[in-house]
């Protein structure tokens, strides 16, 4: 069978990488039971394709059918082989201990490796339980021959087991990946490292990943999508009962349905990848707001301008629906005069300016969703000098009490390092935060609470799409 290119884009590169390189590979695969040592050993069976074989101390091959459905396509029940039922085989016999006069199961596993044809992929899961049949030297001696049996076969064999303490297994195998549990926040991601693989460069030594759907899947680092040649205007998703779209389908599950009329909703991100990722989620609800003929409004962060929104969503929306439906505030203190979709402001006083923005979003019809980034209400207001912070948050909260008044939407990033942040996360009628594993960006809910998810985006027949996968 040829390798599953499915199975082929869950798995490290740098892992197919080292495998697939001729003259056999032993990998080693550690992690606590219950962390998917199983899932990506039989992903890589799929992956690299060829003949599989696979031997299991845990579950009968019935059971693991079951949790595995797709394992028919690629290993037939014949070389699935529950050990738990494995004696001593008549045709054996010949081959004996020189203790008992019998084989051991070692010594059957060592024979029939040995026996093998050229581009076998065997998976003995788990290693620790082939151990508890043998002595200690044994055992070092079985090791040693199985995995040069591997070399000299052109085989690979692919072990798991739950000792994560170094062993004499780890030197004389090629491959040692490792499976650990991350924490952000009392909530639990996946991640495994690769910490050897012989004769391969090791690009990334650590990815996350998730179990989703019983399936192994490493997330790849988070990046912007090139476009298309042929993008396409969206269709956006339709707003319902109260609820404005955020133009996803999976944040919109996280958000109840969609952003509801008259809250004020935060997004914290960092000063690292996270805050692409913020660009990512919040390009969608801007392109859904104006594909539904929504008025939005903008205050952009720092480095940020109406130019620029304009660039990057002009391929997805319709063009006459920007003009009409979008207003971008951008601050110039020495005064500018008004382009289409750009409206000055002094950037002197924060009062003064948010009552410009409320007059404005009084002239729209509601629905009105703003998009505000919280440094540009601090740092050109200078609210950080004494006196400053409390006048503007009565400058907020007043803004915020005309958000629900009309049943708009706001939605305010900020950043930790703000001194308003608290202010801002204290009104917010949702948070959610952004943070980076791994150089992908996780996305996960502090109000209302939230598992963790991985932020991606893909381009779904010209148009673009954001994917939030829980980790599993």
């Amino acid at each position: 069978m040829a390798g599953n290119e499915d199975s082929r884009k869950r798995i490290p590169p740098e892992l197919l990488r080292a495998i697939e390189k001729p003259g056999g590979f032993s990998l080693l695969i550690k992690g606590k039971p219950g962390t998917g040592k199983t899932s990506l050993a039989l992903e890589l069976l799929r992956a690299i394709g060829g003949e599989g074989v696979y031997l299991s101390t845990r579950v009968s091959p019935k059971a693991l059918y079951s949790h595995f459905p797709w394992l028919e396509e690629c290993i037939e029940p014949i070389n699935v082989i529950d050990t738990s039922k494995i004696y001593i085989p008549s045709d054996y016999t010949a081959y004996t201990s020189a203790l008992t006069g019998t084989m051991s199961f070692p010594e059957v596993l060592a024979k029939r490796i040995s026996e093998m044809g050229k581009g076998v992929t065997v998976v003995i899961d788990s290693w620790d339980a082939i151990k508890l049949q043998c002595e200690p030297l044994e055992m070092m001696r079985l090791e040693a021959l199985v995995t040069e049996l591997v070399r000299e076969r052109d085989i690979n064999l692919i072990l798991t087991g739950e000792t994560l303490e170094l062993t004499t297994l780890d030197y004389l195998v090629d491959g040692i990946v490792i499976f650990n549990d991350i924490m952000i926040e009392y909530r639990r991601a996946r991640e495994i490292e690769m910490s050897k693989l012989r004769r391969t460069r090791i690009d990334q030594p650590r990815y996350p990943f998730t179990l989703e759907g019983g399936r192994f899947q490493v997330f790849m680092p988070f990046g912007i999508k090139p476009l298309p040649e042929n993008p396409k205007k969206v269709k956006p998703l339709p707003d319902k009962d109260g609820l404005i779209s955020s133009g996803s389908e999976d944040f919109d599950e996280l958000l109840g349905g969609g952003f509801r009329r008259g809250t004020f909703n935060v997004i914290e991100v960092g000063d690292d990848i996270s805050g692409w990722g913020y660009q990512a989620i919040l390009g969608f609800t801007m392109i859904n707001a104006i594909q539904n003929g929504h008025s939005f409004v903008g205050l952009p962060c720092c480095g940020r301008n109406e130019q620029r929104w304009h660039k990057l969503l002009a391929p997805f929306i319709d063009e006459e629906k920007y003009r009409e439906n979008v207003t971008v505030f951008e601050i110039h203190p020495e005064g500018a005069e008004p382009r289409t979709n750009m409206m000055p402001l002094k950037g002197e006083s924060i009062e003064e300016d948010l009552r410009t923005m409320r007059e404005h979003i009084a002239s729209r019809k509601p629905p009105v969703i703003s998009l505000i980034g919280a440094d540009m209400l601090e740092l050109p207001y200078r609210l950080k000098d004494p006196g400053r912070l409390s006048a503007a948050i009565k400058a907020i909260a007043m803004h915020i009490s005309t958000t629900k008044q009309m049943g708009n939407v706001d939605i305010v990033r900020v950043t930790p390092n703000l001194e308003i942040r608290d202010e801002l996360i204290d009104m917010a009628s949702t948070y959610f935060k952004l943070a980076t594993l791994d150089r992908t960006v996780v996305l996960y809910g502090i109000k209302p609470e939230t598992w963790i998810y991985n932020v991606d985006t893909e381009f779904v027949d010209g148009c673009p799409r954001l994917m939030l996968t829980p980790y599993v």
